[in-house]
């Protein structure tokens, strides 16, 4: 294939990377929009039906099945002032399981979260090709509420279950544009799950990416060091005509030493207005570097590997002030700008000794971790956090779920080929006195049985 067709190719992977994206999230248009902007021309529909008609044992060489059964329990207690918060008040009118509630309502939030999961995934791999589906069950555990409103009912019959947290976590297509000797340079388009799976942190990168990556790769050999090139562009919020992007670059394995080194940066900046018409928003001034350093050795006295990583984040355009709420009473808000300093730096070191692979493996992690207030946008923090049972956010409470240090333990043990126990425990407190001060814990104990 010719330079000229590889770049038709590129081309037209974009076009439909950017149609995938866009008809993702259908919010606002009628059900005759989606049909009109969906309609498939006849030639396409004939080459998808002439898939269908292909038997299962056909594809069986190409398609794999695999799912996920979880089921978890945490125990979390959360301080504001020094005072358990355990209670949700709603800020703004919201239906929960078909119950109307206005501002000032509260529910129990409690310390106990037991949740039910099941993750069913989908594999297709060609010569050149691939593609991933992900759907996630994730429901609340225990009886269904009978739905009738507090001010009538009080001492009726209510519970927690439910069954209508249904998600597609992933969906996307691969092709491997290039692949020398030595070399390969792939693209990847669609719901590509979070965007750790792209990109490495455990401090950020938790949110969504819907959109377009390119990875180059090159295994060297003998020489200096294997290296990648990876770059990213997502959709942020396409009523606001809002994208971002990232990229990383890595050396793996210097000098077959198990020393890595990794770039990433992180472009996430609104320049205009966003969708309630708010100019620049504060929680979207953020361009994040983090330097990352990983390293995994053998040691002869344990026989097994230990993993090794660090990364120190610094957020290049901190706005550095952010709004709290002045007013006590739970019907109203009233904001106050309070300028917080730069608050722009995150660090963490992590260190796993073992893996799971196999029935009788077992593994054990801890992960110490610092956030500060602007560091990372505020729904982009990953592993610790800060609990955050209200749901505020830092842009207009003074508190979210950025602000903290603290450090994560976790120990897995697989019991079969296929189940895995695992317990962790993870504790946190805030950096700097913005709205209160504040402190979080969870315990969990999980169990995952995956085929």
């Amino acid at each position: 294939m010719n330079f000229f067709n590889k770049l038709f190719l590129i081309a037209t992977f974009v076009g439909m990377g950017t149609a995938f994206v866009q008809a993702a999230d259908q919010d606002g248009k009628t059900f005759f929009q989606q049909e009109i902007e969906e309609s498939d021309a006849q030639v396409l529909r004939n080459f998808i039906n002439s898939k269908r008609t292909i038997p299962l044992e056909d594809k069986s060489s190409n398609l794999s099945i695999s799912g996920e059964v979880h089921f978890e329990w945490n125990y979390q207690t959360e301080k504001i002032n020094g005072r358990n918060i355990r209670v949700f008040t709603f800020k703004q009118p919201d239906n929960v399981n078909d119950t109307i509630f206005v501002v000032g309502d509260q529910i129990a939030v409690g310390n106990n979260d037991f949740d039910a999961e099941f993750d069913l995934f989908l594999d297709w791999k060609a010569d050149r090709t691939w593609a991933r589906s992900h759907v996630r069950y994730d429901n609340s555990s225990g009886v269904i509420d009978n739905g009738i409103d507090e001010q009538i009912d009080r001492q009726g019959y209510h519970g927690s279950g439910s069954v209508d947290n249904l998600q597609l976590r992933e969906a996307y297509v691969g092709y491997e544009i290039f692949k020398g000797e030595d070399k390969r340079f792939i693209v990847e388009f669609g719901r590509r799950g979070n965007i750790y799976k792209a990109f490495y942190s455990e401090l950020q990168f938790s949110s969504r990416l819907d959109g377009i990556i390119f990875k180059y790769s090159s295994k060297t050999g003998k020489c200096f060091a294997d290296w990648y090139c990876t770059l990213a562009g997502f959709v942020v919020d396409e009523r606001a005509t809002h994208f971002a992007w990232a990229a990383e670059v890595g050396l793996d394995n210097i000098l077959n030493s198990g020393l890595s080194l990794k770039y990433s940066y992180i472009d996430w900046q609104k320049r205009g207005f966003n969708r309630y018409f708010a100019r620049n928003p504060i929680g979207f001034r953020f361009k994040v570097s983090q330097v990352t350093a990983q390293f995994e050795f053998t040691p002869k006295c344990l026989g097994h590997t230990i993993y090794l990583s660090g990364a120190l984040l610094m957020n290049h355009i901190s706005p550095g002030f952010t709004f709290i709420n002045v007013n006590p009473s739970p019907k109203g808000y009233t904001p106050q700008r309070v300028e917080i300093g730069k608050q722009n730096r995150g660090g963490f070191v992590n260190i796993q000794y073992r893996d799971i692979n196999h029935e009788g493996d077992w593994l054990l992690s801890s992960l110490f971790g610092y956030c500060e207030a602007l560091c990372v946008p505020d729904n982009d923090v990953r592993n610790i956090g800060t609990g955050n049972a209200l749901r505020e956010s830092l842009t207009a409470y003074g508190r979210g779920n950025t602000n903290w240090k603290g450090y994560f333990v976790r120990f897995a043990y697989a019991i079969t080929d296929n189940l895995v126990i695992e317990s962790s425990y993870n504790r946190s407190w805030n950096i700097k006195n913005i709205a209160g001060t504040r402190s979080y814990s969870r315990y969990t104990m999980e169990t995952s049985y995956s085929f």
